[in-house]
């Protein structure tokens, strides 16, 4: 099948992008208030992730519940930490997605944030505004953590709810001066309607278990027949898109990781070994260097002739299947893995290839070629004011002109990523600065060579740095790193041998 040259590339981007015909794109959506991605961007070099600065992590927090503070339109906003998420969703999420949008305004994780809640209430002309933190927890302890100067036992949630709800014209003068926090509320609820955003489940199955909070929020319209409940989702989604200082840093260390751990586990990549032996060195790598995982981990091989029949894993259920099988790699097999290391809650998404052999053969180069071109001429073309669906268009265009692969394209060429591997964001919006994002697509003939490929990258003022750049991608590259010794070749060796 023909190849195109760099000119005819770049030609085609020039015209997916911007040629006759194209539509215009959509109005963007404004940064966050007070979001500064030049700003931003400089703090997270400073920032060293595995032993931050704790004042300045408070104040980073602080920044992210100012800007909220500042989006909500009407009445306040109650976050509940979350222990579990509901099973079985439209999408895969790590046990702690749930809790991502309290972990993101507070800092608190884990054991910490259990039974505990997060109450902005907006200033007015009259009244000052509150950032208060409930917990169950050591209330020294959270305050030091999230910089909240206001936190209370969780006991006392319900006590102030229950005060603000009642209509403000029912309060003496006594009662507004003893409750100013209830107070506060109540006055920018008023006697009509009470708008309160809450933290409702992101994915959700109608006939699963529910999550407790929801008999919470049932409450208040019950006793409340004005409250007006909302998904608070829908003014923090806008702003998890934009990523600070904190969200930068860690996410360009998890992609490090995941770099480290594919290298590594390429290198074990032999004959003989498995796929899911290769699966867990890299998975090793990621908790050696202090990393969870983002997602599961896949290694699949991609013999000669084309890739092993295997049964597809239903979509929200990677956590019950393992993505990797005890496949024994053989010679003349590309390897092929989707990975992401997570740290600190921040989590990178990679796809790479690797010929078995150390080199690849006519037809899987022809193929990795075609793939790499792709992949890297829509990186090239991610800049502010590109919408997602010239990006798709462009990678279909060049699949379809340089061969008719376009028919066997599998992807959307891309997702936003964040504390969620598939994380929060408007795909109908074009790409502004500020905004985390992964790139794949690959080439999948059937009975022939694959190749697959995902990067992960920020876009910036005047385009886009690509964070996974030293991820060994060129065929030279992959090829040399196959010929490297793994630093757990003893180990492979011994475990190999049987007892």
């Amino acid at each position: 099948m023909g190849s195109m040259s760099k000119l005819a590339v770049l030609a085609v981007a020039a015209a997916t992008l911007g040629g006759a015909g194209h539509r215009p794109a959509p109005a963007e959506r404004r940064p966050p208030p007070g979001y500064d991605f030049r700003r931003e961007d400089s703090l997270s070099r400073l920032i060293d992730v595995k032993n931050p600065d704790p004042a300045v992590l408070r104040e980073i927090l602080g920044r992210r519940r100012a800007r909220v503070l500042q989006s909500i339109p009407s009445g306040a906003m109650l976050v509940y930490s979350v222990e579990t998420v509901q099973p079985r969703r439209l999408e895969f999420q790590v046990p702690a997605s749930d809790n991502h949008d309290f972990t993101y305004l507070t800092g608190m994780a884990g054991l910490a944030s259990v039974e505990s809640a997060l109450l902005l209430v907006p200033g007015t002309t009259e009244e000052p505004e509150w950032v208060v933190l409930y917990t169950a927890g050591d209330l020294a302890a959270a305050k030091r953590v999230t910089g909240i100067a206001e936190v209370r036992p969780l006991t006392a949630l319900e006590q102030d709810l229950s005060v603000a709800m009642t209509d403000i014209r029912d309060w003496r003068i006594t009662q507004q001066r003893r409750w100013p926090l209830p107070r506060a509320l109540a006055k920018r609820w008023g006697n009509t309607t009470k708008t309160l955003y809450l933290n409702y489940p992101r994915f959700f199955l109608l006939g699963m278990p529910e999550p407790e909070r929801l008999a919470i929020f049932d409450r208040f319209r019950r006793f409340s027949p004005e409250m007006d409940l909302r998904d608070a989702s829908d003014l923090l989604d806008p702003i998890r898109m934009f990523h600070d200082a904190w969200a930068l840093a860690n996410l360009r260390h998890a992609v490090w990781i995941t770099g480290e751990g594919i290298k590594e586990g390429f290198r074990a990549a032999k004959p003989g070994v498995t796929e899911s032996q290769v699966m867990e060195v890299m998975d090793f790598v990621y908790r050696f260097h202090g990393a969870d995982l983002g997602f599961p981990t896949e290694v699949k091989r991609y013999p000669p002739g084309g890739p092993v029949e295997r049964a597809e894993i239903p979509e929200g259920f990677i956590q019950y299947q393992s993505r990797s099988s005890g496949d024994t790699i053989r010679s003349g097999d590309v390897i092929h893995t989707d990975t992401g290391a997570e740290f600190n809650f921040f989590s990178a998404d990679i796809q790479r290839n690797i010929a078995v052999d150390g080199r690849l053969s006519p037809r899987q180069r022809e193929i990795y070629q075609i793939a790499l071109r792709v992949q890297k001429t829509v990186i090239d073309s991610v800049r502010p004011g590109v919408t997602w669906w010239q990006l798709h268009r462009l990678a279909e265009r060049i699949l379809r002109e340089s061969g008719g692969y376009d028919k066997y394209y599998r992807y959307g060429i891309g997702h936003f990523i964040g504390m969620d591997v598939h994380d929060e964001g408007d795909y109908d919006q074009p790409l502004q600065a500020g905004m985390a994002l992964s790139i794949e697509q690959g080439v999948f003939p059937p009975n022939a060579p694959h190749a697959a490929f995902e990067d992960d990258l920020v876009v910036t003022e005047s385009g886009h740095e690509w964070l996974s750049r030293s991820i060994p991608i060129e065929i030279a590259d992959i090829e040399a790193l196959a010929k490297e010794p793994s630093g757990l070749a003893g180990f492979l060796a011994r475990g190999a041998r049987p007892r």
